[in-house]
């Protein structure tokens, strides 16, 4: 059975299922004569499967697309552009279930999330992560989501499992200490936001501190609170006005 940098056995082939960091792997089958190994148009890594082991990818949905002259799907709906000049999809809202909180129709609130290298020094010096196993990321391009749900998820993709949450840190580039289902954002009456840590292994902190929040305990949240996962991720809320 693999076992990860941090010691623990895992039957997962990838990633560590106690702590998400990488396993070790076996040595790659030499293929044989005569047949070259086809690889991930996203991110190089050799197929073995009708998924990318490592980001993802759908080999047998592009193998389809490529060979069909019609869309597969429904065109998507017209696009709009944001008060800020941003293009955001738009979308159908679905029909709210009695007594849930509804879908927003249009968001006003924004996850920012980025890579916080003062976060990644401050979890090693902690002895939280080994800087020697798990690297800072040498690109980590900013990305801002829609909060345009009652529930977002934060998490890492899983295939194996179906998990997909809507803040996806499975990358590029991946967070490996954040769990697949790590934390959760919840839309409160009035418009506010909440957070739930779902039991994660490493743990949720709130704007630069070092404890932690408690596990499945909803805690509400302001704007422009800082939310702290995995080992360099930080994830701030921004509310849009006007």
């Amino acid at each position: 059975m693999p076992t990860c940098p941090a010691g623990h056995p895992s039957s997962a082939r990838a990633r560590c299922a106690v702590c998400g960091l990488p396993t070790a792997q076996p040595p790659p089958t030499v293929p044989g004569a005569g047949a070259p190994e086809e690889t991930c148009p996203d991110c190089a890594a050799v197929r073995d499967g009708r998924f990318c082991e490592e980001c993802g990818h759908d080999f047998a949905a592009a193998d389809r697309t490529e060979a069909s002259p019609l869309p597969l799907t429904p065109p998507p709906a017209p696009r709009s552009a944001d008060h800020d000049g941003t293009t955001v999809l738009g979308t159908a809202p679905d029909a709210p279930r009695p007594g849930a909180v509804p879908e927003p129709a249009h968001p006003t609130w924004w996850a920012i999330v980025c890579a916080d290298p003062a976060y990644y020094r401050a979890m090693a010096d902690r002895s939280v992560l080994d800087p020697a196993s798990v690297e800072f990321p040498a690109h980590a391009p900013q990305r801002r989501m829609p909060l345009n749900r009652a529930r977002i998820r934060i998490g890492r993709r899983s295939l194996r499992t179906g998990i997909h949450p809507e803040i996806d840190l499975a990358g590029p580039p991946e967070d490996p200490a954040v769990s697949h289902t790590h934390a959760v954002l919840i839309a409160r009456p009035g418009g506010g936001w909440a957070l739930i840590d779902e039991g994660s292994t490493n743990g949720t902190t709130l704007n630069g501190t070092a404890d932690a929040v408690p596990a499945n305990t909803e805690v509400p949240l302001n704007e422009a609170d800082r939310i702290y996962v995995g080992a360099w991720t930080v994830i701030a809320l921004h509310r849009q006005r006007g």
